[in-house]
């Protein structure tokens, strides 16, 4: 039986389980998702690769989990920072920041991607962790568009069409800084979306139409 650290099983099993994430993260990095086996995840943490059963069955399971502690871990953060400001363009702008950091540093493939790489119960459980993600900006997007504050003819296509340019622009040029790509990915979003400001850089009301 193994060692039980942490004061209890509960605990110990979070642990280890934390352990494994940090693993699957690093050797995402190196190797990508599809080069990986469970036995290098393992071998990664330090555990016996009959060990690993205890906690995941097979690959797509231990990343859809995974994918569902992101994604929970993502939403607290961004829900943090939306309910610091009220006004729909920051709330975009505090979207596209925190997601643009996420995908520097995360090395999930993106959601089309997994759709070929994953039998399709899995599939369709790790892209239903993803699309909370795009709930939050459909909301924002919607909330924008009744207060004047965006363009916005088709909120589902706007959705789709910004989040695949907020994956792209946080990994468009390695050698752009994270704040760089931040304020690229911001400038051409908000143009698209033809947000306008006051002179003191605050987001103004467009007219009606």
């Amino acid at each position: 039986m193994p060692r039980v650290t942490g004061g209890s099983v509960a605990a110990h099993r979070a642990e280890t389980t934390a352990r494994i994430f940090d693993s699957l993260r690093a050797l995402l990095y190196e190797r990508g998702y599809d080069a990986l086996s469970l036995a290098d995840v393992a071998e990664h943490a330090g555990m016996a690769r009959t060990a690993m059963y205890n906690y995941f069955s097979d690959k797509e399971a231990l990343l859809s989990a995974y994918t569902a502690h992101e994604t929970d871990a993502f939403l607290a953060q961004l829900d943090e920072a939306l309910r610091t400001v009220d006004n729909p363009v920051d709330q975009l702008r505090a979207f596209i920041r925190l997601q643009v950091e996420y995908f520097r540093e995360s090395h999930l493939p993106p959601g089309p991607t997994l759709r070929l790489l994953l039998p399709e119960p899995a599939a369709t459980e790790v892209i239903g962790h993803i699309a909370l993600l795009e709930a939050r900006l459909h909301q924002i997007l919607r909330v924008g568009r009744d207060r004047r504050y965006f363009l916005v003819d088709d909120v589902d296509a706007s959705t789709a069409m910004i989040t695949a340019c907020v994956s792209r622009g946080s990994v468009a040029d390695p050698d752009r800084t994270p704040d760089e790509a931040v304020a690229a990915t911001e400038s051409f979003v908000l143009r698209a979306l033809g947000a306008k400001f006051a002179a003191d850089g605050r987001p103004r009301r467009l007219p009606r139409r």
